[in-house]
């Protein structure tokens, strides 16, 4: 199981568009939720954000960075 934010990107978004979006948004303002997803790629972390690939749903995803 692991945490990630109730946030996503879809329709088409880049990792360049992903890895922005990390930096840029308010992260205290947003829910999390513990899931156990499957095919996802962790792409990098950024300001303490884990951003991540799901490629079974073609869309990215973050999380509070793993230690």
């Amino acid at each position: 199981m692991r945490t990630y934010f109730d946030a996503i990107l879809q329709n088409d978004a880049t990792e360049d568009e992903a890895i922005e979006y990390a930096s840029g948004f308010d992260w205290s303002e947003c829910g999390t939720q513990d899931e156990d997803l499957r095919y996802i790629d962790h792409i990098t972390t950024v300001n303490g954000v884990d951003v991540y690939y799901c490629f079974g749903a073609n869309h990215y995803l973050f999380g509070p960075a793993s230690e």
